[in-house]
């Protein structure tokens, strides 16, 4: 346990709609349930000049644990690393010791922004008194590229229990669709996806279920010009609370998570918490999970896209979890597997 007197704060920087920041709240929630004098939630959109007052305050002395993302603490990765590394260094001022989960690690497939991205990752991560990661993909992106000694702790991204709200409609109930989660950027796998509905029949409906990526809205027009040159119709949501989000997705007759360079997938874990198993491309890490819970996903050879596709639409039952399946981790095993983490630190 923690030592008398102290508490876990976790830490939050960004939009609270943001999927890391997301998760941290999760997290937070998860281990609150038993001990929530335990664990305290500070939510900021940035790291500034007050962030380390309203972490530190008499009451929370212990550990601080970060959610970090490049993305989340600077305009580029440099900046990144210097908020990251300078608020860390605050907390350790203060008497805190610090934790952090890493997400979105550094891999060859960013492109030019690689090795600053790796650099990124590299000075956060020494400064810090743990590191976790959220699967063993990530452990060995970590150790491949980041040349630190001490291996990251992994804990696998939670799956939460979510409830379709009541009148949600079944796939069958309306138009056949094939949909895709998720923002909108290079590489998630939008194109390819309706590509690959190209020897469907035209009447199934292509759905990007989330809003562009901010400066990737270009993306929203090759996917309009390619349906309509297939005559397919097609769908942006834009942006969707909670609720409409899940009552949207009970619609999708065929989900897909066409992304091969993920290396831990909020959105394949949102599928999974509603109890539809995505059709995900055979990687590293989709083998992974795979492994960790099995029935939960329908895992493909990149070229076999077309087919499996066609397969689910012809069996949707294949994306369903059956009853008798369960989906790992569940909040209670993220919680204590963080618990075991922060016990250690705090020794």
């Amino acid at each position: 346990m923690i030592r008398a007197g102290e508490s876990v704060t976790h830490l939050l920087v960004g939009p609270p709609e943001h999927g890391v920041v997301r998760y941290g709240t999760a997290v937070h929630a998860a281990l609150a349930a038993d001990d929530p004098a335990g664990h305290a939630l500070v939510a900021v959109p940035a790291v500034d000049s007050r962030t380390v007052e309203s972490v530190c305050t008499p009451a929370s002395r212990g550990l601080v644990h970060l959610q970090f993302t490049d993305r989340l603490f600077g305009a580029s990765a440099p900046e990144a690393a210097a908020a990251a590394t300078g608020l860390v260094t605050a907390l350790h001022d203060r008497g805190a010791r610090v934790t952090a989960t890493l997400h979105d690690l550094p891999q060859p497939s960013d492109g030019t922004g690689f090795t600053r991205r790796v650099e990124c990752y590299r000075r956060v991560a020494a400064a810090l008194d743990a590191v976790v990661v959220s699967s063993d993909h990530e452990s060995a992106l970590y150790t491949d590229h980041l040349g630190l000694q001490s291996p990251p702790e992994v804990i696998p991204l939670m799956v939460e229990t979510l409830v379709v709200p009541p009148g949600a409609a079944e796939p069958s109930a309306g138009t056949v669709s094939v949909g895709v989660l998720g923002f909108l950027y290079p590489g998630k796998g939008h194109i390819e996806t309706l590509r690959a509905m190209d020897d469907l029949d035209a009447d199934i409906a292509f759905v990007a279920l989330g809003a562009p990526s901010p400066g990737h809205d270009d993306l929203v027009d090759e996917l309009e010009a390619h349906a309509t040159a297939v005559g397919r119709p097609l769908e942006v949501t834009g942006f969707l609370d909670d609720a409409e989000l899940y009552r949207r997705m009970a619609t999708i007759t065929v989900p897909v998570a066409h992304h091969r360079h993920m290396s831990a997938s909020a959105s394949v874990n949102t599928w999974r918490s509603l109890r539809r198993a995505p059709l995900v491309p055979r990687t590293r890490y989709t083998e992974e999970m795979a492994t960790r819970s099995p029935g939960t996903l329908v895992v493909y050879a990149d070229a076999d896209l077309p087919a499996t596709i066609a397969a689910a639409l012809d069996d949707p039952s294949r994306t369903r979890i059956g009853d008798d399946i369960a989906v790992h981790p569940t909040p209670a095993e993220v919680a204590a597997a963080h618990s075991v983490v922060f016990e250690r630190v705090c020794r």
